[in-house]
């Protein structure tokens, strides 16, 4: 029974999105973190009287290695994580953590277009998949081409799930029901604040785990390839076993962390 009415000016397609992940602490705060840390932790020893403009990567090196983590629990560093609803199922299990997502309670995708990630396994770019013509699909260039049949068994899947959705919504379902109809592959986005110590050992679980799923794991090997070059004494051992590069899942586009000077302690490349 056809009970959805969908009108020209209806946006049915899905688009192809990428994921990554967006910086929102400002760059600026990382070049205290260091001293701060320092700081705090020296009030442990008595040991204030040895600070020197030198001293807090040897300090802080010391802390990582003798296990003495919760030093740098003081300081937190926060994001946002663009994914799929799969994978931030499994983002938003670890703790301890500050997380504001994206709602698909409060959030109407009825009729606008759903943002989808797709798995590499299927090797769609990203760009519109054009529900007119299921069989095609558009770029972000608007160039448009056929696709072969696991392509248009995800994407063919995913709109008719949309379709459902959005003939819930007009039946007058609220989102916070209809969203029971959305696939795992949709769109969301994860504000996400963890301490230093929080954020190693997340990337112990996701990033340098080979197990690790591949969407999560190549957004926490991208975040911590970062962290490496703008916080070394904190995630430099742990950024050294990275191999690849994961820039290209940095969203942010603000700084070129490649271009920071070697000394974050009297570092003006931020600004």
């Amino acid at each position: 029974m056809d009970i959805g009415i969908i009108n020209k000016e209806d946006n049915m397609n899905v688009n192809v999105v990428k994921h990554g992940w967006e910086l929102y602490t400002p760059v600026e705060w990382f070049a205290l973190y260091p001293t701060l840390i320092e700081k705090y932790g020296r009030t442990c020893y008595k040991s204030e009287d040895k600070t020197t403009k030198e001293s807090s990567a040897k300090f802080i090196k010391m802390l990582i290695k003798s296990g003495h983590h919760s030093v740098v629990e003081h300081l937190g560093i926060t994001v946002k994580i663009t994914c799929d609803r799969a994978c931030s199922h499994q983002l938003v299990r670890h703790r301890l953590a500050a997380y504001s997502q994206e709602s698909q309670r409060y959030c109407d995708y009825g009729y606008k277009g759903l943002n989808v990630i797709v798995p590499p396994k299927f090797n769609l770019a990203v760009g519109t998949y054009n529900s007119e013509n299921k069989n095609v699909f558009e770029d972000l260039e608007g160039e448009q081409y056929e696709i072969g049949t696991n392509e248009f068994v995800f994407l063919n899947s995913v709109y008719e799930a949309y379709d459902g959705y959005s003939v819930a919504r007009d039946l007058g379902i609220k989102p916070e029901d209809a969203r029971v109809l959305l696939p795992n592959a949709t769109k969301t986005e994860v504000v996400t604040t963890y301490n230093l110590r929080q954020w190693r050992h997340v990337f112990e679980d996701r990033a340098l785990n080979p197990r690790a799923q591949w969407q999560i794991r190549e957004i926490m090997c991208s975040i911590l390839q970062y962290f490496g070059k703008v916080l070394p004494d904190f995630f430099g051992d742990q950024s050294a076993k990275l191999t690849g590069d994961f820039s290209d899942f940095d969203l942010t586009q603000k700084i070129n962390p490649s271009k920071l000077c070697c000394d974050p302690h009297k570092c003006n490349c931020h600004k």
